[in-house]
């Protein structure tokens, strides 16, 4: 989500984009320590919901879920260290320069292969939150009647649905150019076709 929040400017351009997220080695690392705590806590999670329920669904609807769930999570989290892992690659290239690393997103994003990887993560994101956020909750003990169980299971799809659909407008920006919506309007050119300012 923050990583979200920090690529949408670039739906308004590249100088759009470096003006509104600036990047330094502090924040990178700041970043890194986020994720690699929240990725412990994943873990963590996992081997007590083993533990508690070996056999059972645990606060998930069925035996399915929760496979589905762990298969899931184990690529929405291959995308977070892989894009991670492309934060580094950027810095490490063209150090804390947010034209460069808009550029170089625009050029690695619109590989096939890159391409494919982020909407297969992508979607895997998508029902990692969607069922995680509800199986949560269930776990926290709230939501346990059926009733508030359905509603709390349609509130994090939605959700999940909204994010997801984001995150495809910013990447179709960088993969394509050109985002589904919110994206700025290509520069107006003049009668000899050279931009006017």
């Amino acid at each position: 989500m923050f990583e979200l929040a920090h690529l949408w400017p670039a739906l308004q351009g590249a100088s759009v984009f470096a003006a509104a997220s600036p990047v330094s080695w502090l924040s990178q690392a700041a970043c890194t320590a986020v994720v690699i705590v929240f990725l412990l806590a994943y873990i963590r999670g996992w081997a007590t919901l083993r533990r508690d329920a070996p056999e059972g669904p645990g606060p998930y609807r069925s035996e399915g879920c929760r496979r589905l769930q762990h298969w899931a999570g184990a690529l929405a989290w291959a995308l977070v260290l892989g894009h991670l892992g492309l934060e580094w690659f950027m810095f490490m290239s063209a150090g804390p320069v947010s034209l460069s690393h808009y550029e170089l997103l625009r050029g690695i994003l619109s590989t096939p292969i890159a391409l494919g990887l982020y909407v297969a993560g992508l979607g895997a994101l998508g029902v990692y939150l969607s069922q995680g956020i509800a199986a949560s909750a269930r776990a926290l003990g709230f939501a346990e009647g059926p009733e508030s169980s359905r509603w709390v299971e349609v509130g994090c799809t939605l959700l999940s649905a909204v994010m997801l659909l984001m995150a495809i407008n910013v990447l179709s920006h960088f993969a394509t150019g050109r985002a589904y919506w919110m994206s700025s309007p290509p520069p107006a050119s003049g009668a000899d076709g050279s931009p006017t300012k």
